[in-house]
């Protein structure tokens, strides 16, 4: 009988609905199960009652509108406003410039960014094992020995770009020939980026290379799934998503792991004074640099060769990604500004690298109009609307300054999209691509005489270049957690740049696509090109 009356009830109508009926309700009950912000702090989008919270759930392209609206009525009046959640994304509490500086100064203890970034990277699912992005000890290391390392980094950059550009853009000097702006830097910018992880030996092995760049693809794809999948279904279809990730790193780490053992055991015998290894230089690679690191601060669980493959694999997606959205931007930006653009940008490149010998850290310091050009990129085309993410991980909460109490749990964070077009902070003209922003004033400053030069203030002059943070410059984040690997990734465009524009002719654009916003974030659009190499590299007296 029992059996019988179940049996009725689990017809497939039945059982349809009563899932669909859990996962609306999961749907919403995660949606506003986190910390909401107070009320006392203005929100942006529909309201705060229950069919406005609704509202504001599914309006997937009105984020922009709204946080453009706060910044002009809240950010510039020094005040913290809200942007309400939306698919995928939760409510966050909008900090001005002004009060900048005041949450860049709370402790980790306080405020993290490192459980922000799990939450928004989706770290549970993305990047193998979830202690990859809740401890990322892989940033530390980045942090604590590439700026001193830059003379080699630079070196090595410089023979692995001809390589790696004349692979995908070839050498037939007779052809235009069309690429996609987009898919040719993905393919490019992993071996560079790898010779400084894991060195000459396999940062050229295409299927190393082909399972880091599906790796990367992998991790934003999940991101963008689960941003716009309801949270109840994370966890399933989450795990899904993650498999292809750890395929991936799998394919990789055939490659990886062989190295990173053999190169521990070298480590190690160097230690011990083996005779053999008494002269062995040790390369200056992140794999070197994550053991002796780990050995110097007793992290004997990240002296693991597993943690360290693993540990490569976030590394090549950061790099890779922020490498070729900028690079995809920059070449867009050359191409469809006026012709004298990319001629006053060879003229540079050539007769710093005939100056400076060679290409050198010191000449891509002194290459002004690239690097600017580079900047005005990520100024016009930001690929959020906020940086500077910070979760509130104190239990009892955090005060403001201007006295809201934000839970444990709230999202904190800077806007960036409209303060990287506010005139105030970036002259006139701040929608127009102007290559040479930044650059004018450094050249100026270079032609002054030794005496004139004391009149300058060479450290504001120093602010406007693309790695140096600031509130009005947040590609690479601010604070003490901005960007470790901003100096390799600007010598690293710089270089590709140089060698592209001065081996390469191009088809002009007369203009770009129009991109589209969903949710926080930025999708650009396919951009095709077409070049061919030059039969002679560029010289000032061969302009197009």
């Amino acid at each position: 009988m029992l059996q019988e009356e179940v049996s009725t009830f689990l017809t497939l109508p039945a059982v349809v609905g009563a899932i669909a009926t859990y996962l609306v309700v999961a749907t919403f009950y995660y949606a506003f199960e986190a910390p909401q912000p107070p009320t006392s702090v203005p929100w942006q989008g529909y309201g705060t009652g229950w069919i406005s919270s609704l509202r504001n759930y599914v309006a997937l392209s009105k984020s922009k509108e709204w946080l453009l609206t706060g910044y002009e009525k809240y950010s510039k009046n020094n005040k913290i406003f809200v942007l309400p959640p939306t698919l995928g994304m939760p409510a966050e509490v909008i900090f001005p410039s002004s009060q900048l500086r005041w949450l860049l100064d709370q402790p980790d203890s306080v405020i993290s960014t490192n459980e922000a970034h799990y939450d928004i990277l989706k770290g549970k699912y993305s990047f193998v094992e979830p202690i990859i992005l809740k401890d990322p000890y892989h940033e530390h290391v980045i942090h604590k020995n590439l700026v001193r390392n830059m003379n080699s980094t630079s070196s090595h950059t410089a023979e692995e770009t001809p390589v790696s550009v004349d692979t995908i853009f070839g050498t037939d000097t007779n052809t235009y020939k069309k690429f996609d702006i987009m898919e040719s830097f993905f393919r490019m910018v992993p071996s560079i980026t790898n010779r400084m992880m894991v060195g000459p030996s396999i940062c050229r092995e295409q299927r190393y290379l082909d399972a880091v760049l599906s790796f990367t693809k992998d991790a934003i794809r999940t991101q963008l799934v689960l941003l716009l999948c309801p949270k109840a279904f994370h966890p399933v279809i989450g795990r899904l998503l993650g498999l292809t990730s750890t395929y991936h790193y799998w394919v990789s780490s055939r490659f990886t792991l062989p190295l990173i053992k053999k190169r521990f055991d070298e480590l190690r015998k160097k230690d011990s004074e083996h005779p053999d290894y008494i002269t062995w230089k040790e390369p200056q690679d992140f794999i070197t640099w994550s053991y002796r690191t780990a050995q110097a601060e007793g992290r004997l669980d990240e002296m693991q060769p597993v943690r360290v493959a693993e540990r490569i694999m976030p590394l090549n997606f950061a790099a890779i990604h922020t490498t070729t959205i900028t690079a995809y931007e920059t070449l867009a930006n050359i191409l469809s500004a006026s012709p004298s653009v990319l001629a006053e940008l060879r003229e540079e490149v050539h007769r710093v690298h005939r100056e400076e010998g060679g290409w050198t850290k010191q000449g891509f310091s002194r290459m002004h109009r690239l690097d600017s050009t580079i900047r005005e990129s990520q100024r016009l085309a930001p690929i959020a609307l906020t940086f500077i993410h910070r979760k509130v991980i104190a239990k009892e909460g955090i005060t403001t300054p201007e006295g809201a109490h934000l839970k444990y749990g709230t999202l904190i964070t800077s806007p960036w999209a409209p303060v990287a077009l506010d005139e105030e902070y970036h002259d006139k003209d701040a929608t127009v691509f102007d290559a040479f922003r930044y650059s004018r004033a450094k050249e100026a400053y270079d032609a002054m005489s030794p005496e004139a030069k004391h009149q300058i203030n060479a450290l504001e002059l120093r602010q406007t270049g693309m790695v140096t943070t600031s509130d009005r410059h947040l590609p690479f984040g601010h604070g003490r957690h901005a960007c470790p690997g901003r100096f390799f990734v600007s010598h690293e465009l710089k270089m590709i740049f140089a060698y592209l524009i001065l081996n390469y002719d191009f088809k002009h654009h007369d203009s770009k696509p129009e991109k589209m916003w969903v949710v926080r974030f930025q999708v650009p659009p396919p951009i095709n090109i077409e070049l061919k190499r030059r039969a002679e590299v560029w010289q000032p007296s061969k302009e197009l």
